[in-house]
């Protein structure tokens, strides 16, 4: 075979062969041309759906995008809303606080006022309970106060009923027991132990304030006559006192022919002492004035100071009771009677009236420019006088 021959058929063979080959590509890509094709129209219909999703999607997006702006717009409104709730917000929280701060303390005041008016009910009911008793204490505390005012702004013709309470039972246990008193001693020394009782045993006090109704109207005022028995359980008084239970000592034992009377002496002040009567003579007890006809009572002290003695003399009402014991129990001290130039004399002794009224006013001269005898009265009788003389010719009419 030659060269030639062998060369073609190669020729030939691998052109066959190519052309199996190109057969079997073209196969292969026919089959891939139609899986292709298919691939196409599948991705075609997909295309084409996709494009009419993205359409309506697109057509969804616009909606969505004027949503979203209206939406933005509403949110930017509501974002500006909340700022200015949140303000009013704080304002609400400042304000619930102050009003919880002011529940709190308005509780606190409703607890106390609850508190309050419980306590109030009760005082009012016990109010009530105590109007109730007024009713009935209040016409005896008017009674009182009138009785009080009688005795702060004493009428004159009120004296005798002031006098008749004075009752010799307020002092039945001094006069009848400490003094041992009876009627039947002698007018002289009745008057010597009373008085010198009075002036061992009190002082001179002055007057308390006393309320008093007058005119509807409670006042207050110093001067107060106080009773017997008020006296000496105050441990003193003032001359009207002091006159009253000397009155009143001497007139539980009166025996006959013998009389007791206060008397006033006035000179713009007004003095009161007691006016002793026996027979048709006279003997002035002025315990205030620490005077008795005719003389002086006095405390008389000795003290040595050095090589020299000395004597001191004290108004014996100018001191309390206790230190007076402790001055005459210890001989300190006794009680003297002196006339006022300072000698000593007798004392308790019944005189004319006139003599006794004009030793007795001399005695007072010392404190009165002019004193005179104003007015005497006992728990049956008050009498008043424009001067002296009146008085004295009034007790010699009565002698």
């Amino acid at each position: 075979m030659s060269w030639g021959t062998i060369t073609a058929s190669t020729i030939a063979c691998i052109l066959a062969v190519l052309l199996i080959f190109s057969c079997l590509q073209y196969q292969v890509l026919s089959s891939d041309y139609m899986n292709l094709y298919n691939s196409y129209h599948r991705l075609k219909g997909e295309y084409d759906r996709l494009k009419a999703n993205y359409t309506d999607l697109y057509g969804r997006y616009g909606s969505l995008k004027d949503r979203y702006e209206g939406l933005q717009e509403d949110y930017r409104k509501a974002l500006s809303r909340l700022k200015v709730v949140s303000e009013e917000n704080s304002e609400l929280k400042e304000n619930y606080s102050r009003l919880t701060d002011s529940y709190e303390k308005l509780k606190l005041q409703l607890d106390e006022t609850k508190r309050r008016y419980e306590e109030l009910e009760e005082k009012y009911r016990d109010l009530v309970s105590k109007c109730s008793e007024m009713e009935v204490i209040l016409p005896r505390i008017k009674g009182g106060l009138k009785e009080i005012s009688d005795r702060i702004l004493t009428p004159s013709d009120r004296i005798p009923d002031m006098l008749r309470q004075a009752s010799p039972a307020m002092v039945e246990d001094v006069v009848y027991g400490e003094l041992g008193l009876r009627a039947e001693n002698p007018p002289e020394v009745k008057a010597k132990k009373v008085l010198e009782w009075i002036m061992l045993n009190l002082e001179y006090l002055d007057d308390d304030f006393h309320q008093y109704l007058t005119d509807h109207e409670l006042r207050s005022h110093q001067d107060f006559l106080s009773l017997p028995n008020e006296t000496l359980a105050r441990g003193g008084g003032d001359c009207e006192d002091l006159a009253t239970l000397t009155y009143a000592m001497l007139k539980a034992v009166l025996g006959e022919d013998e009389q007791i009377y206060l008397v006033y002496i006035c000179d713009g002040t007004c003095h009161v002492a007691t006016i002793y009567k026996h027979g048709n003579k006279i003997m002035v007890l002025d315990p205030a004035g620490a005077y008795v006809t005719d003389a002086r009572m006095l405390l008389e002290m000795s003290m040595n100071r050095g090589l020299n003695r000395y004597r001191v003399w004290l108004n014996p009402l100018a001191i309390r009771r206790e230190g007076k014991e402790f001055l005459m129990e210890n001989g300190f001290a006794e009680l003297v009677y002196m006339k006022a130039s300072g000698i000593e004399g007798k004392a308790y002794k019944f005189m004319k009236a006139e003599d006794a009224v004009a030793l007795w006013l001399n005695h007072w001269r010392g404190q009165m420019a002019n004193p005179r005898i104003k007015m005497v009265a006992n728990d049956t009788f008050v009498k008043t006088f424009t001067s002296t003389k009146e008085f004295l010719d009034w007790m010699e009419k009565s002698a």
